[in-house]
C-alpha cells in the first residue's frame, strides 16, 4: 500500500465546507423555531437535550431524505420530537418550523471567510435545502449555483462529477464539524463552534 506524503493548507485545490454548523448557525436557528413547540410544553428540558434530541431524530430520518426532501424531513422531525418530549403538535406547526430555515443566521465570521477563501481555493458547500431556498443561501454565501451539494448525493465518491469539476478527492479538504472523518483520500479540518467542543 502507498503511503502518501502529508498535504499542508496551500496543496488543497478545493475546500468542501458544511453549510451548518460551520457557516450557518444552525442550532440557534433550530432552537429559535422550536419555542413555540416547547412553550406548549410542561418540564420541557434544556437546550442541549433539546438539541440533542432534534439531531437524534433528524439522524433517523435521513436515509428518507430523498422522499421528504429537507422541508418535509425538518417537518416529521419536527412531529417526532414533539412525541419525544411529549408534546402535541399540529402539521402545521411541523411547516411552520420547516419553513425557518431560511431564517437561520449566519455565523458572523462566514461571509468574510468565504470571500477570502475564494482568492485561493474552490469553493463547494454541503447544504442540504430546498429548491426555493439554495438561491439565497449562495446569495448570503457569494456561491454560484453549482457550489452548493446535497450531503445525500456524496459528489467525492462519483468519479464523472469530479473529471467535471476536474477534481480529486486528494486535492479536497473537509472542513466540517466533529464529528467527522476525511473524504477519500482527502484532508480534514474542524471548526469547533461551541466552548464545549474545545
Amino acid at each position: 500500500m502507498e503511503t502518501l506524503p502529508a498535504m499542508g493548507l496551500i496543496d488543497y485545490r478545493a475546500l468542501l465546507i458544511d453549510c451548518d454548523e460551520v457557516l450557518v448557525d444552525r442550532d440557534s436557528g433550530v432552537w429559535t423555531a422550536l419555542q413555540p413547540l416547547l412553550d406548549n410544553g410542561l418540564n420541557t428540558p434544556g437546550k442541549d437535550q433539546v438539541l440533542a434530541e432534534f439531531n437524534d431524530v433528524i439522524r433517523t430520518l435521513y436515509p428518507r431524505f430523498d422522499e421528504l426532501g429537507f422541508s418535509g424531513l425538518l417537518c416529521f422531525a419536527h412531529r417526532q420530537l414533539a412525541e419525544r418530549l411529549g408534546i402535541k403538535a399540529s402539521w402545521e406547526e411541523g411547516m411552520s418550523f420547516a419553513r425557518s430555515v431560511p431564517n437561520w443566521t449566519l455565523f458572523e465570521d462566514a461571509p468574510g471567510a468565504m470571500l477570502y477563501l475564494r482568492k485561493f481555493y474552490r469553493l463547494l458547500v454541503y447544504a442540504d435545502r430546498d429548491l426555493q431556498d439554495r438561491g439565497l443561501l449562495c446569495e448570503r454565501l457569494g456561491l454560484e449555483a453549482d457550489s452548493l451539494l446535497s450531503l445525500t448525493t456524496h459528489p467525492l465518491d462519483d468519479t464523472r462529477w469530479l473529471a467535471k469539476m476536474d477534481l480529486d478527492t486528494r486535492d479536497t479538504l473537509l472542513v466540517s464539524r466533529p464529528p467527522a472523518s476525511a473524504p477519500g483520500l482527502g484532508g480534514l479540518c474542524l471548526i469547533r463552534r461551541s466552548r464545549e467542543q474545545h
